[in-house]
């Protein structure tokens, strides 16, 4: 069995989109501060002050996030997260370039890839590392992609971008759509090279944060799962 990790490493100072706050790590207890209450070999404990985003790093979208009235995070059905995935690597395309419905079908005849109904669908769009170069503004898939998905009955799409809609588009189409049809949404996935046209089992749970209209999530796909390739 092999696990890899599509999971962006957080670290303080980073600012995973411009509307959202960068996540910070503080010191709230240190070795020296808590050592006098413990007696050797205990020469203390450390723990940390995180603050974040429910958008911060690698994460995914509940429904009530551009969906007045949808699920919270903590409403989110947990089998929506994990299971039978597959990753279409489109990575070849040009910078400008949205992600629709004719392209996504030449890949999958290209690559013998079959998107099932149940399937959680992972694009990878951007040919560099996360954040480098033009990354922000590598464009996304567009509403006539995302039907097409719709349409093979999926129920979650990720992508290693910080937003899944194409860049510049105030109507946020796909986020529209897919949340309001419950298929919940993964933005800033990394390593999708290593998945990249071949399926396996994807586990992306979110925190149990209640009202909140996102999670980070620790995203792994395990490549040599019987179960996911049948």
């Amino acid at each position: 069995m092999q696990i890899v990790d599509l999971t962006l490493n957080l670290y303080d100072g980073l600012k995973t989109f411009s509307s959202h706050p960068k996540f910070t790590l503080l010191d709230q207890v240190t070795f020296d501060f808590s050592a006098p209450r413990y007696e050797l070999p205990c020469e203390g404990f450390e723990s940390k002050l995180l603050i974040v985003s429910d958008h911060g790093g690698t994460h995914v979208d509940a429904p009530s996030h551009f969906i007045k009235g949808g699920k919270n995070i903590d409403e989110v059905a947990l089998d929506k997260l994990i299971g039978s995935a597959v990753c279409i690597d489109v990575s070849d395309k040009a910078q400008d370039a949205v992600i629709d419905s004719r392209l996504l079908a030449e890949k999958c005849e290209a690559h013998n890839l079959e998107i099932r109904e149940g399937d959680i669908v992972l694009l990878r769009s951007f040919p560099g590392s996360w954040g480098e170069g033009a990354f922000h503004q590598w464009q996304g898939i567009n509403d006539d992609g995302a039907a097409w998905l719709q349409a093979k009955g999926i129920k979650a799409l990720g992508m290693d971008l910080g937003v899944v809609d194409e860049v510049g588009n105030p109507h946020r189409p796909v986020h529209m759509r897919m949340l309001g049809a419950e298929i919940l949404l993964i933005e800033n996935l990394v390593n999708l090279d290593q998945v990249a046209n071949s399926r396996f089992l994807f586990i992306g749970l979110p925190l149990n944060i209640k009202g909140a209209t996102a999670s980070p999530i620790r995203a792994v796909a395990i490549k040599d799962k019987e179960s996911a390739l049948q």
